[in-house]
């Protein structure tokens, strides 16, 4: 997968800033969205081309965490393998690119058709991020 965990200017940086270690990273094919689960409870979302937005404030007790975490760790293993692979997303110049080409990236990294999925089952991001 060409997106970088670098950040580049203009762009997201790769964890949230001032967030507390990372427990769980995946994709949501619900949102659309990385979402990041925080060490402290808290939760955040980036989109293509967005900063990571913190929609869950961290748990105020160790219960509230705990629930948290087997909540987020029973919905990532309903997830297919390549949602749980995902670790950054692609950038806007990349999906603008793509927008207009008759091949894409799936989110692993291979060269699909833009409403293809590679040979392992992994949408093109096109498909994965709901932009077709």
């Amino acid at each position: 997968m060409s997106a970088s965990q670098e950040s580049l200017p203009g762009e997201a940086p790769a964890q949230p800033i001032g967030a507390e270690p990372e427990r769980y990273r995946f994709f949501s094919t619900k949102l659309h969205r990385l979402v990041s689960y925080r060490e402290d409870g808290a939760v955040y979302v980036r989109e293509v081309g967005g900063d990571w937005v913190r929609t869950r404030a961290s748990a105020e007790t160790e219960a509230i965490r705990a629930e948290r975490f087997a909540r987020a760790a029973l919905a990532i293993t309903a997830l297919p393998a390549w949602a749980r692979a995902i670790r950054d997303l692609p950038s806007m110049v990349e999906i603008e690119r793509w927008s207009t080409d008759s091949v894409v990236e799936a989110t692993d990294g291979e060269e699909v058709e833009p409403d293809g999925h590679s040979s392992d089952g992994a949408p093109s991001w096109l498909l994965a991020l709901g932009v077709i």
